[in-house]
């Protein structure tokens, strides 16, 4: 139950209370800033690692971990891809005086704000819970977690699958010129491209609201399907670099999020009639 003083706060209360809030929010995400500056091999590794490996030793990793490799179908199909893994033969270059900064600068904030997250996202959560319903409280916590789990998927898939496949494809094309990647566009094409991708993962979870305040329900979401993929396709190019593969890669997995997405829709449809 609410705290009856969060319902009879002032407009100015709930003013300040989101102040203080933010600031709680900017010093978390300063201190985690200036702490991640101490750690540039690590995050170097972790920026190098899409390049250094490809989609055949991930899938090559699982299968050793899961089923193993001792005289099996399985095994003899781990080996193959691992016969077939390469690198990306390409080079990072700081091309001008301040490149080296500027791509450490970034890294160093895009760190911090992920290390901050667990503390914003409380802070997020403790400023808006107070002012639910009791029939919204019950939803909201799950639905948090689910958009933190949709978010932390669509980064992982971008990170393991989506970056190190578009590398390997560019780094291929034109095999007889060599491939020599300016920093810090490397890292604004990683960021960007994890960022779109935590956030297209959403997609089920903005299906089910709709459905939820009434806007679209799960039948109005099947018979817009040919309208949903043209628009996932220019969404996709719009959240990613401008290249047809990453656009691909996030427009397939996103056609069938948004099935997923009609299933959610479906599933809250059916809660709403229970109670009604």
């Amino acid at each position: 139950m609410s705290n009856p003083e969060d319902a009879s706060m002032t407009f100015w209360e709930h003013l300040e209370e989101l102040r203080r809030r933010l600031v709680v929010i900017a010093i978390a995400i300063g201190a985690f800033t200036f702490l991640s500056l101490g750690f540039s091999r690590p995050i170097e590794n972790v920026l190098r690692f899409p390049m250094e490996t490809s989609i055949n030793t991930i899938l090559a990793g699982i299968i050793d971990r899961t089923v193993g490799i001792e005289g099996s179908m399985m095994g003899f199909l781990s080996v193959s891809l691992k016969a077939g893994a390469s690198i990306v033969e390409a080079e990072l270059l700081k091309i001008g005086p301040v490149e080296g900064i500027m791509a450490y600068l970034k890294i160093s904030i895009a760190c911090g704000l992920l290390l901050a997250s667990p503390i914003v996202l409380y802070q997020i959560w403790a400023f808006i819970f107070p002012a639910l319903t009791q029939q919204e409280k019950k939803f909201a916590l799950p639905l948090f977690l689910v958009i933190v789990v949709f978010f932390v998927v669509g980064v992982i898939f971008a990170y393991l699958i989506v970056t190190p496949t578009v590398l390997h494809f560019s780094a291929n094309l034109f095999p007889n010129m060599a491939n020599r990647w300016d920093i810090e566009k490397y890292v604004n094409f990683i960021t960007r491209l994890l960022l779109g991708f935590g956030i297209a993962f959403e997609l089920p979870i903005v299906m089910a609201f709709l459905s939820w305040i009434g806007v679209v329900n799960s039948k109005g979401f099947r018979e817009k399907q040919r309208y949903a993929v043209v628009g996932i396709f220019v969404m996709s190019a719009l959240l990613t670099p401008a290249d047809p593969l990453s656009m691909f890669l996030m427009a397939v997995p996103l056609i069938v999020l948004y099935q997923l997405g009609i299933f959610f829709a479906f599933l809250l449809e059916r809660e709403s009639e229970s109670y009604a």
